[in-house]
């Protein structure tokens, strides 16, 4: 009997739990309470790679050959490979002796390390006398821990209990959203009080459905929106369906589509003899493991135990276990008289569908955190937000910060040095959330306590004057340039780790723009004046290039680039540059439209900032030569757009993108629905109007 217990937990409280565990069981001098060791084997390519190595096989060869193969291939695979594959059959007819030594390598122990999550717990007694860990497996320590020798998997099947403690991030998140409500808004909640009193709350789908999934648990990637959005969830059975459905095994054999199909009323759901009751929920579609154990006892008269047995032996293709359980189920089929074509028929669906379908259980907790999440950022955005931000990385905070709007008009905010912090700073009246001082560059952890600490003791900041006094306020530290790493003390003699170059990105980033009354970001290039000034250097010329100083773009771009928040005026830039009549009246867009079908513009004026470029091929269907095409990806702000170059467009006007990266670009494009994107993607034909920003 296997014993296997997986629990989720708060990230922060795994080492709780792990104590208590050790608390609950480490009793009258006993050691129960263990990690589980993992071990690493020798796979295909680094076999192939230690024995080459040996019989002197240069590196080139052997990267060339291990580039061709996979490392999760067999040696059966590897030989049928080689049958179709010149590479490696030239390579093995020329390095036999290789080939011969890999077989007992592979597969070995390479390495060992520490289960990420699983803990062993050893029973107290074994026929009656009392064990210690050591006395049933072997153990070795590992630092300060102990850890088996042997895998998590290997005790797991000899019957010794293994606990799955997994700390969970999202459970974190909820947490301190659950906290914050109650600290702002005086009400208090759990989990379980949502997911019981206020579930199928038709605002939260309505919110899904719009694809607003950002930070939600399990539903926030782009993919998994698209699916969402065309599922159109209308209950909790449509959520805990789509954490089961949106993998690549339903995905590919077309049981996710179908199901959306199916919900959506777009074709008629089809049930095989006897299938209806298990099958109702989902549709026709056998989507969860439970549906597979229950179909085999329905169908088949197997046990529910032995309908759980066939789900394992069909994921993990145990063909023998496979044949009995099959043998059993049509002669159970037959004593429920159900007809032999359907009884068929339901068995290669289920043996098709059970190596990649998902345990119920664990969809269902997994859609309900999904829900409570949505839930949370339905009803109380600002708290939900300000936690998502927190631990958001550098690469979703475009897509989360685009969101924030469109969710009971939350809006982001610049930093204020007399408001912000280590975290985002949430303003429940105003609807804003202030963005933190750490995401601004260089500016580290110490740095930011120091600063809050001192508006803590002494009171908001008046002006960007009164700050560097009061930062500085004693043994006052002449600086060369912004790069002098000079410091200044506190008055205790503490070092002071707030240095030019932090005033410098704290300019830039806006901090001081509201207690400064900075009416223009502009105006920023006086404060820095000012700032180098009082540290004691003149800032260099090419501190701002020429011609820059008065560019409102220059300013946001620099803020953007050192904070990470704040947006270009691209329309003012459009409205302000020099165009051929051709140009003038064409209407402007924004990215943000290109996610509507509806969008009735076919050619439109653009600006926006290269993110990426990349150079293309393809074969011309024409003449059969080989043609070059560019894909440029072009950012508004949060708003990302793809733009397509071909052939003599892109040869025309490549120097414009390749290697500029961050440059400014307007021009005027082609706006065409793509139904595999389902958004607008836009397209520069030859001769079209294009031009940089300087």
């Amino acid at each position: 009997m296997r014993l296997d217990i997986d629990s989720d937990f708060a990230a922060d409280r795994r080492g709780d739990v792990k104590k208590y565990l050790e608390k609950r069981y480490n009793t009258n001098n006993m050691q129960r309470v263990f990690s589980a060791g993992t071990f690493t084997t020798v796979k295909i390519k680094s076999a192939i790679k230690d024995i080459a190595r040996v019989h002197k096989v240069s590196v080139g060869t052997t990267n060339y050959l291990t580039a061709i193969l996979d490392d999760d291939m067999s040696w059966t695979d590897l030989m049928k490979l080689a049958v179709t594959d010149k590479r490696i059959y030239d390579f093995i007819q020329k390095h036999p002796s290789v080939f011969e030594e890999i077989l007992p390598l592979f597969g070995q122990a390479r390495s060992a390390g520490i289960h990420a999550s699983a803990l062993i717990i050893t029973p107290e007694c074994v026929k009656g006398e009392r064990v210690n860990c050591y006395d049933l497996l072997p153990v070795r320590k590992m630092g300060d821990l102990l850890v088996s020798e042997i895998s998590g998997n290997d005790i797991d099947a000899i019957g010794i209990l293994k606990n799955d403690v997994l700390g969970i991030q999202e459970l974190t998140r909820i947490s301190d959203m659950l906290l914050l409500i109650e600290r702002e808004y005086g009400v208090k909640y759990t989990m379980l009080q949502i997911v019981s009193q206020y579930l199928n709350d038709e605002k939260v789908f309505e919110l899904l459905r719009q694809g607003h999934t950002q930070g939600v648990f399990q539903m926030s990637g782009q993919g998994i929106t698209r699916y969402i959005k065309a599922l159109k969830p209308d209950n909790i059975n449509d959520l805990i369906a789509s954490v089961a459905l949106f993998r690549p095994g339903t995905l590919n054999s077309g049981s996710a589509q179908g199901y959306v199909d199916a919900k959506n009323g777009l074709v008629q759901p089809e049930y095989l003899w006897g299938t209806y009751d298990v099958l109702k929920d989902t549709f026709g579609f056998i989507v969860y493991q439970e549906q597979v154990a229950t179909l085999a006892r329905k169908i088949g008269n197997l046990s529910l135990g032995e309908g759980v047995n066939l789900v394992k032996a069909l994921s993990k293709k145990k063909l023998e276990k496979v044949q009995k359980f099959k043998s059993k189920f049509f002669v159970g089929a037959e004593q429920n008289h159900c007809p032999k074509e359907a009884a068929e028929k339901i068995w290669v669906t289920t043996e098709m569908a059970a190596s990649y379908l998902f345990n119920k259980s664990h969809a269902t907790a997994y859609g309900l955190t999904a829900y409570v999440g949505a839930w949370l950022k339905a009803h109380y955005p600002m708290p939900f937000y300000t936690v998502i931000l927190r631990d958001c990385d550098n690469e979703k905070l475009p897509a989360v910060m685009n969101e924030v709007r469109g969710v009971d008009g939350t809006d982001i905010v610049k930093p204020d040095i007399n408001i912000s912090g280590r975290n985002f700073t949430p303003d429940y009246k105003n609807k804003k959330i202030y963005w933190s001082l750490s995401r601004i560059k260089q500016l580290g952890p110490k740095a930011v306590d120091y600063i809050v600490k001192e508006r803590e003791r002494f009171g908001k900041f008046t002006d960007m004057e009164e700050f560097i006094r009061r930062i500085f306020r004693q043994r006052f530290v002449k600086f060369k340039n912004w790069d002098d790493p000079a410091d200044g003390y506190t008055l205790d003699d503490e070092k002071n780790p707030v240095n030019a170059r932090i005033i410098r990105h704290l300019i830039y980033a806006g901090a001081f723009d509201n207690c400064d009354h900075v009416g223009s970001v502009c105006e920023r290039y006086g404060l820095l004046k000012k700032a180098a000034e009082m540290l004691g250097f003149e800032i260099n010329p090419n501190e701002v290039p020429e011609g820059m100083e008065n560019k409102h773009y220059f300013w946001s771009q620099q803020q953007i680039a050192l904070a990470g928040v704040g947006s270009v005026d691209y329309k003012r830039i459009w409205n302000d540059l020099e165009k051929p009549v051709s140009a003038k009246n064409t209407p402007f867009l924004e990215f943000s439209e290109l996610d509507s079908r509806y969008l009735t513009i076919t050619k439109a004026a653009i600006v926006g900032t290269i993110m990426e470029v990349s150079e293309k091929k393809y074969k011309s269907r024409r003449d059969g030569t080989t043609k070059r095409f560019g894909k440029i990806k072009l950012q508004q702000n949060t708003d990302v757009a793809e733009l397509i170059m071909w052939d003599n467009s892109w040869s025309e006007h490549k120097e414009l993108f390749v290697n500029n990266e961050g440059r400014i670009i307007a021009a005027v494009v082609a706006v065409k629905w793509s139904d595999y994107s389902e958004r607008n993607g836009l397209q520069l034909n030859r001769g079209a109007f294009i031009t940089d920003i300087k």
